[in-house]
């Protein structure tokens, strides 16, 4: 009788920041063994894995599913199944859907849909802007509360948007109450407002290339992060700072991690992987990136805030919208949908900047999944390979090659703003607990295997 239900015989698997030649076992949804080569047990599945390595899961803490509500770009089903293929295990969804999500029976709504479609397990962030509700959501079981500064047009909800000083402090104490995390999108809108004024008064069309330059200024996201941590300071939420891109915010947070401040910091791949060629090339299905990629200064303090610890996490921001709503940005950038899916191709974008010596292995896994589980405080039972933990990996092939393309994705706009590139380093099987979700570049798993994650107070 086989004692395990899987064995991943022959790789290298990573675990405390390194690889170790071990083959592991799976016994239904966890990890049950990490066994020496000369050891052999039973297993009902040996998967042959010589030659790659085994990393933990990623936990993506910023999804873009639009479901309830814009399903005609995305849906739990085809965002989970696009999750599989690109190595997420789990992913964390944002309110900004229709309706968005305000109020505990809404929430409970929309866990209700996940948990039919989604492969992969999932939480959701949910909005804190009625304070009244805070205590209600948390007591729920929400992963956590999302607010967004930026109140322009769709998909930044001006009903979701909270940037008064005041009612931000009212929020963070609320929030704080819960013990939960508290997401923010720093913006400061009118700033942003004042420099797209003076861009048409310039005669700057109102395009994509335009908005891209304006929404990326440094000045726009720097005193948004200044207010938010001396918000924080005042309030002690559990801060966790999405979108940074710019110099001098990496090192205001790196100053405030420096003084016990409770704040995390996660970047999303657009801002340092494309840049004024992508978008020249593929227009608006890039956009909002397009200048950080060439500021010297500013991919230079980005690659050093994740040797440095200052960056915790990355955060896919996957945000499909169809191709004819981007391809509105040429005429109105401030009025059109904007965002890019990530997922079919996330894990290859970064095993190539492992390839080439950008980011280490060990310093990938970290932002990727150890972090993201220790911030939602499911580590470890999420986020490494340990006996006991699920058994959420992804098997890699890092020497594999291949063209990026359009063809046979599984986001529902068929369309990513890769396509074309080349990478090296493919995930070959995704299984998040116990159940080979992708492999071979099919997605294997079933709707409705993923189960929820509820916040944990810290």
């Amino acid at each position: 009788m086989a004692d395990y239900d899987i064995c991943f015989r022959g790789g290298r698997v990573h675990l405390w920041g390194e690889l170790q030649d071990v083959d592991l076992y799976v016994r239904g949804e966890s990890i049950a063994l990490l066994s020496g080569r000369g050891e052999s047990y039973g297993a009902r599945r040996v998967v042959d894995v010589s030659g790659k390595i085994i990393i933990p899961g990623i936990i993506d803490l910023h999804a873009h599913t639009r479901d309830p509500g814009y399903t005609h770009k995305e849906d739990f089903l085809t965002a989970s199944r696009a999750a599989a293929a690109g190595g997420v295990t789990t992913w964390v969804d944002m309110p900004n859907v229709e309706p968005p999500t305000t109020t505990v029976e809404l929430f409970r709504e929309k866990k209700a849909r996940a948990e039919k479609g989604s492969l992969v397990d999932f939480g959701h962030f949910v909005s804190g802007v009625n304070f009244e509700e805070i205590p209600k959501l948390a007591a729920a079981g929400v992963t956590g509360f999302k607010i967004f500064q930026v109140s322009g047009a769709y998909p930044h909800d001006p009903r979701l948007a909270l940037n008064d000083e005041g009612k931000l402090l009212q929020c963070f104490r609320a929030i704080a109450k819960t013990g939960l995390v508290c997401v923010v999108h720093p913006f400061n809108q009118p700033l942003f407002d004042s420099f797209s004024a003076e861009a048409f008064a310039q005669g700057k069309p109102p395009n994509h290339v335009t908005f891209a330059e304006i929404y990326t200024k440094e000045a726009v996201w720097e005193s948004a992060i200044s207010s938010l941590l001396m918000l924080q300071r005042e309030s002690g939420v559990r801060l966790h700072v999405v979108h940074t891109h710019a110099a001098r915010s990496l090192n205001l947070l790196r100053q405030a991690k420096g003084r016990g401040q409770s704040v995390t910091v996660e970047i999303d791949p657009k801002y340092f992987h494309l840049g004024r060629k992508d978008l020249e090339e593929k227009g608006p299905q890039v956009c909002p990136a397009g200048f950080v990629l060439e500021d010297p200064e500013r991919i230079a303090e980005i690659w050093r805030s994740f040797q440095n610890g200052t960056i915790d996490n990355i955060g896919s921001d996957h945000a499909p919208h169809t191709n004819e709503e981007v391809e509105k940005q040429r005429i109105d950038a401030w009025t059109a949908a904007m965002g890019n899916p990530q997922y079919d191709h996330y894990l290859s974008v970064f095993l190539t900047d492992v390839h080439e010596g950008k980011l280490s292995l060990a310093n990938l896994v970290r932002c990727l999944s150890e972090t993201p589980a220790r911030i939602l405080g499911i580590f470890p039972r999420k986020g490494i390979l340990l006996p006991g933990s699920d058994a959420d990996l992804v098997v890699v092939d890092l020497e594999r090659e291949r063209v990026l393309s359009n063809k046979g994705l599984f986001t529902k706009v068929q369309w990513s703003p890769y396509a074309g590139w080349k990478v090296q380093g493919v995930p070959v099987l995704t299984m998040v607990r116990g159940k080979i979700v992708a492999e071979d570049g099919k997605v294997t798993g079933e709707p409705g295997h993923g189960k929820f994650i509820a916040g944990v107070s810290q």
